[in-house]
């Protein structure tokens, strides 16, 4: 947006709020194109413009299409809370935090929280209006794919039923391959519930949300 002179300042036009009106830089080329001598462009009257100006001042004070400061900070209080649900601290991360993945085997549907937390987040109400949070939302949900990506394709079932692990004889068969997969996943991990406290930080500092719980 760039301001014009309803008056223009060569012919003693002030530097006022009454005297200015805002145009998209096309409109305002427009309007100094025009030419007395030369007509080109669109020659308005001072009050035609004030009248235009005036209207859309009008139009944008009583605007309800876009939500208010209180409103979006509802909006993001329900999907914090709804997230909380979706991804408590206590459960799958952290499970993730504190377990060795190196060789022992874990039940599979620890994580089941962090799948979930993947299919909330295809629906596109799970998304924060703060610019800061939904950052950080995203950053979570590329986090955890990036480690279900891992479990499903580096683990395997065990024989004992709803189980999985890196492949024990990976470690004496493949000793780089398995060392290499167990750093993997702690580093993914760690990066998952990283991502997790700083959002969680985040939203308790905007949005004076406290998880019920805390470990």
């Amino acid at each position: 947006m760039e301001v014009h002179h309803i008056i223009e300042a060569a012919d003693g036009g002030p530097d006022t709020e009454e005297n200015a009106i805002p145009l998209c830089f096309d409109c305002h080329a427009d309007m100094r194109s025009y030419d007395h001598k030369h007509p080109k462009g669109n020659k308005y009257t001072e009050t035609e413009l004030k009248r235009h100006r005036d209207s859309w001042y009008t139009k944008v004070a009583n605007n309800s299409g876009v939500a208010g400061p209180e409103a979006i900070r509802e909006t993001d209080k329900r999907v914090y809370e709804h997230l909380l649900k979706v991804l408590p601290w206590e459960g799958s991360i952290d499970f993730i935090r504190s377990n060795n993945f190196a060789g022992f085997s874990f039940q599979s549907d620890h994580l089941n929280q962090l799948f979930n937390f993947e299919s909330n987040s295809a629906n596109p109400a799970f998304e924060f209006v703060d610019p800061d949070l939904e950052s950080y939302r995203c950053d979570l949900l590329k986090a955890v794919s990036k480690f279900t990506s891992l479990i499903a394709i580096e683990t395997s079932p065990t024989h004992s039923p709803g189980c999985n692990s890196v492949p024990e004889e990976w470690e004496y068969e493949q000793p780089e391959r398995f060392q290499r997969v167990v750093k993997q996943l702690h580093d993914s991990a760690a990066e998952v519930v990283s991502t997790y406290e700083e959002l969680i930080r985040t939203a308790t500092r905007k949005l004076g949300i406290l998880p019920e719980k805390i470990i």
